[in-house]
């Protein structure tokens, strides 16, 4: 009966990881099918559910006109750059998010930002994500040189 239950919390566990994966691809706003999670890292965890997801994710030849008219050509705005330099430290040291996930200066390429925070009012808006007490937002960044997007999603 407990190898039973095992087997039962594996499939389900594998199940929602799956589901996890798929919810990011439709969340890039991309039309276009040949996108492939390569690197996944999810910090989420406790009662609150708070922590960071991130995702490196290739993707083959991706055009400007699939694109949602949602992304915006970088650089990031002053907001998304001063969320993104942020530093997290930890017991050895304090990295920003390029150095955390080790993710490029992209110069040629463009982003998303979504604020999913309660008090947002157009969540494409980045004017108010760093005037809260929290962040729920997700980032996206598109390499245009090497077709990698960057996924983030930060929940405090």
């Amino acid at each position: 009966m407990k190898k039973a239950m095992n087997y039962i919390l594996i499939i389900l566990l594998v199940l929602g990881l799956s589901g996890c994966s798929k919810n990011v691809i439709k969340d890039l706003e991309i039309n276009n099918n040949e996108c492939k999670i390569e690197q996944e890292i999810d910090t989420h965890g406790g009662f609150l559910g708070d922590g960071e997801y991130f995702a490196k994710i290739n993707c083959k030849d991706i055009k400007p006109d699939q694109l949602s008219s949602n992304w915006k050509k970088v650089p990031t705005s002053d907001n998304v750059k001063e969320l993104l330099d942020m530093d997290q430290c930890d017991e050895d040291s304090c990295k920003n998010f390029y150095e955390r996930y080790n993710v490029p200066d992209i110069t040629n390429g463009y982003y998303l930002l979504k604020d999913r925070h309660s008090e947002t009012k157009d969540t494409y808006d980045d004017t108010n994500i760093n005037n809260r007490a929290s962040w729920n937002v997700t980032l996206v960044l598109l390499d245009n040189n090497t077709n990698t997007i960057y996924y983030y999603r930060l929940d405090t």
